[in-house]
Order: C-alpha cells, then sequence, then structure tokens
C-alpha cells in the first residue's frame, strides 16, 4: 500500500487547529480552490468540485480528544482502498503540527496524488493557520 505524507508546522495553536480539522469534517468550513462547495449527507461529507462533479468522502472517525479526522472516499475510479487521515500534533514546546497522511492501493494511484497534493497541502495549511476561534 502507497501512502502519501505531507506535514507542516502551523502559525496558530492546537485548539485553533483542531476547530478548523474539526469543522471542515461537518462541511462548515471550505480549504481547497478546486471545490466549489461541500454539504452533509449523513457521515459523508459531499465535495462539489468546480466543475460540478461530486466527490463522496465518508467520515471514518473524527476523534476530538486525539484531534485526529479519519475519512474514506469509496468508489475512487481504478481505486481498491482509500483512507486519508488529518492530524494535528503538538509539540513540547506547544508548537502544532498539521499532518495530512493518505493509504492507497494500488501503489500507481498515489503517483496522481503526489501530483497534485503539495498544492492542495498549501491551501489547507494556509486554511488552518488563517482559521479563528468562533
Amino acid at each position: 500500500m502507497a501512502t502519501v505524507y505531507h506535514s507542516a508546522t502551523l502559525n496558530v495553536s492546537a485548539d485553533v487547529a483542531w476547530d478548523f480539522i474539526d469543522r471542515y469534517s461537518r462541511s462548515e468550513v471550505h480549504m481547497f480552490s478546486v471545490c466549489a462547495g461541500e454539504r452533509q449527507d449523513g457521515d459523508t461529507r459531499v465535495v462539489i468540485l468546480s466543475d460540478g462533479s461530486e466527490v463522496r468522502e465518508r467520515n471514518v472517525t473524527v476523534d476530538a480528544d486525539r484531534m485526529r479526522a479519519v475519512y474514506t472516499v469509496p468508489g475512487l475510479p481504478g481505486v481498491e482502498h482509500h483512507q486519508a487521515e488529518m492530524t494535528v500534533l503538538t509539540a513540547s514546546d506547544g508548537t502544532a503540527t498539521l499532518v495530512w497522511c493518505t493509504d492507497v492501493l494500488p501503489d500507481s494511484y498515489a503517483e496522481l496524488l503526489r501530483g497534485v497534493y503539495p498544492a492542495m497541502f498549501e491551501e489547507m495549511v494556509a486554511a488552518v493557520n488563517g482559521h479563528k476561534l468562533r
């Protein structure tokens, strides 16, 4: 199984970062420019892409204690398995780190993700860093 992994130190606290990720899992905030919008359908985020097509991201777990949100995108054409995780880590000095880790089968699908995920991760980090607690 191939893994695509990104991490970055944040300019906001772990609490602020987790608030954003938690709200993202419920389609309450927006982060990716390739997406025109999001809505909830039960435990699934329905992401509307710029071309009008939809991607369904099923929340597997949203764990506030561990600041970890796991989701899967079932039914991706040509993909046997997809699972991704967004985690906020806190260092002993209080610095927060955002980790986005995606596991996929077949391994060849990871090459496609490696081509588009760096820019998406930059957008994710910028959105988290720009977030304010309500």
